[in-house]
């Protein structure tokens, strides 16, 4: 579990890094450990926001800068990860927030904070599983329903998404789809120089698979009976 501090106050950062360490040797052998990232600003925390699965926020000694501005950005991002508001010169708890908030008390209680950390676990396990999509400018997390499909050109992946987005990737099919497939059961193994993702084909016709946003896709007979396959497993699921 990977966990974002953002906090102003230098020395109230530095004791929040230490009770998260000792809470993630507690749960070394249960829950998992905990990956830790400290800031001081908001613009570091931003940068990443997305591999996060919770953020515990105080920003109350920053001119002009407030916590609802924080939750804003990194709503912005795409992230829904739950944002843990710790409530200090400023009690948060008398504003209103998205239901994605929560409050901590400082000073921090070990208990408390072994809670908070509960829940987002829980929330973490509910959500969809996302896929890692990383090029040499930014990496973006997307669940397996947003990929349509993927094709290779020349030495990179084309990414296709829904809503007309495309991303491109310096990997190969091969890699993607081991990593892709170890938990999504949607995608159809490389054929040649692309991988679908079954959730989108619209039309299997004999030879051919057509996508859901109309493209088409030649299949070997191999490949064809796969698809129908994954195709039954996923209206049986």
């Amino acid at each position: 579990m990977h966990v974002a501090i953002c906090d102003d106050n230098g020395a109230d950062r530095k004791q929040m890094e230490r009770l998260l360490k000792r809470e993630s040797d507690r749960r070394a052998q249960t829950t998992g450990t905990l990956y830790v990232d400290s800031f001081g600003n908001v613009d570091a925390l931003l940068s990443n926001a997305l591999m996060y699965d919770v953020f515990y926020v105080d920003m109350c000694q920053t001119p002009g800068v407030e916590v609802r501005d924080v939750i804003e950005a990194l709503a912005k991002t795409g992230s829904k990860a739950p944002v843990v508001l710790c409530c200090s010169k400023i009690n948060y708890r008398e504003q209103t927030f998205p239901e994605n908030v929560f409050f901590l008390d400082k000073a921090i209680k070990v208990a408390e904070l072994s809670e908070s950390i509960d829940r987002a676990l829980e929330i973490k396990n509910a959500a969809p599983s996302v896929i890692e999509l990383r090029d040499e400018e930014d990496t973006i997390y997307v669940t397996d329903d947003e990929i349509l499909y993927a094709v290779a050109k020349g030495r990179a992946i084309e990414v296709t998404l829904t809503g007309g987005r495309t991303k491109i990737l310096r990997t190969d099919l091969y890699n993607l789809y081991s990593g892709w497939s170890a938990k999504h059961n949607c995608f159809l193994p490389p054929a040649g120089h692309f991988l679908l993702n079954c959730r989108h084909i619209k039309k299997l016709g004999l030879l051919n698979a057509e996508m859901s946003d109309g493209k088409k896709f030649l299949l070997s007979h191999t490949s064809h009976e796969y698809a129908k396959l994954i195709l039954e497993n996923l209206q049986s699921s």
